[in-house]
């Protein structure tokens, strides 16, 4: 199995850690900070290699932070296909202070012209893969239903598509049938419209109606799954948290790359829920090993339904 990732929208995320709690308005002087490439499908390629599996990058990236992007990927063994764009590279700020509450800062990215949208869909109309994950916001420039069309173009060429986008993204890409989809709570609530008074059987409706498999994450309550192989939730324990960024692209990538492996899509759930729960216990958006997943595997409890 051949994966590929797709970050229409990538940046370089600077965490910051503070000590003490962060005071809005005022001096605060920084514990310690780190920089990583990130945006949702460039972490879900960061994770895999994480993990051994080689994945194919796709984007955009330009100007300067965009050749800090490609050389921070470069550093980690990763190579990309990121269409160049004429617009600069996000950057993206991330506040952590001691009690555990996390402040981002988050900018648009874009614009980016039609011109560099046609080249990024020539080289996916090209890619030899077999699974494509799409993930994160859509940048300026481009229209709301871009993720929609990347989902019908790779569709149409036999792929598997799963998207972990949210807003009006999520609900034309959903339009399209993508094979799987991976919302948090917010983002699921955003997708049908209401807050569900039972988040798991609203799951199972959402699969059972569109044909479309989720995996729900639910935050400390843990995660749902719908698919063709069944249902089923998972529970995690409670943990003190250092780095929320990156915790739902960790679990994703593990997903995948436990079917790749042939995984059970029970045990597939149980790992990826374990290496979330791991990466949640580091800093910033560093990823957890394998090491550190094992470690947390018995603490995670997935239940049939």
């Amino acid at each position: 199995m051949k994966i590929a990732t797709v970050t229409l929208n990538p940046a370089i995320d600077r965490s910051i850690l503070y000590n003490e709690e962060f005071l809005s308005g005022e001096l605060n002087r920084v514990n310690s900070a780190t920089v990583n490439a990130g945006g949702k499908g460039v972490n879900v390629s960061r994770m895999l290699k994480k993990l051994g599996k080689t994945s194919e990058i796709y984007g955009f990236s330009g100007g300067y932070v965009g050749q800090m992007l490609c050389s921070l990927l470069k550093e980690e063994g990763l190579d990309n296909r990121f269409t160049q764009t004429v617009a600069e590279t996000r950057m993206n700020i991330k506040i952590t202070d001691k009690n555990g509450k996390e402040t981002e800062i988050n900018e648009n990215g874009g614009p980016v012209t039609q011109e560099e949208l046609d080249k990024l869909l020539k080289d996916l109309k090209e890619s030899d893969c077999d699974v494509f994950i799409i993930g994160g916001s859509t940048p300026k420039g481009l229209p709301v239903d871009t993720v929609k069309q990347i989902v019908g173009i790779l569709k149409a060429r036999g792929k598997t598509v799963i998207c972990d986008v949210s807003g009006e993204p999520l609900k034309a890409a959903v339009e399209n049938k993508p094979y799987l989809i991976k919302p948090n709570r917010q983002e699921f609530c955003e997708l049908i419209g209401r807050v569900p008074e039972d988040y798991i059987n609203e799951a199972i409706n959402f699969y059972n109606s569109t044909g479309i498999e989720i995996l729900l994450t639910l935050g400390k309550k843990g995660a749902v799954y719908s698919g063709r192989a069944g249902n089923c939730t998972v529970k995690n324990p409670e943990i003190i948290p250092k780095g929320f960024t990156g915790a739902g692209d960790t679990f994703l990538a593990s997903y995948v790359y436990m079917l790749a492996e042939e995984r059970t899509f029970v045990e597939a759930v149980k790992f990826a829920s374990a290496a979330s729960l791991s990466k949640v216990e580091l800093e910033g958006t560093n990823l957890p090993d394998i090491e550190h997943i094992n470690k947390n595997i018995d603490k995670v409890s997935v239940s049939q339904l």
